[in-house]
């Protein structure tokens, strides 16, 4: 009998929605360029997701991947971030350095995102 992820993604979802808060990430997708314009357009995308913000412990500050007021996003399984969004998390927006999505079985169960101010 195979384990079941997508009830464990569910409880993910319902801890974060009970005890996190609402965010929102923001993807920027350029478009092709117009030489009308001078310009490509970009379109800004709203993905509204659940998240708990944490600092991260001093001993995992190296100065190199993780910075000096970086923190740690868990974020729910419902939207994917992905490196280089900004996860706008009250009323602050933060850029997304790195995702690392937890998926065992290949059904993500939560992502948690390094985020900086």
């Amino acid at each position: 009998m195979a384990f079941d992820y997508n009830r464990t993604a569910a409880t993910s979802l319902r801890l974060l929605q009970q005890f996190g808060t609402t965010a929102t990430i923001k993807r920027e997708t350029v478009g092709a360029y117009d030489p009308d314009l001078g310009t490509a357009p970009v379109t800004e995308e709203l993905l509204p997701t659940t998240a708990c913000v944490f600092a991260y412990e001093q001993k995992y500050i190296d100065g190199t991947l993780i910075l000096q007021g970086d923190q740690l996003a868990y974020c729910a399984p419902t939207e994917e971030p992905k490196q280089g969004d900004k996860l706008t998390w009250l009323s602050k927006d933060y850029e997304i350095v790195s995702v690392k999505p937890i998926s065992p079985a290949g059904i993500p169960v939560l992502y948690e995102a390094q985020i900086r101010a």
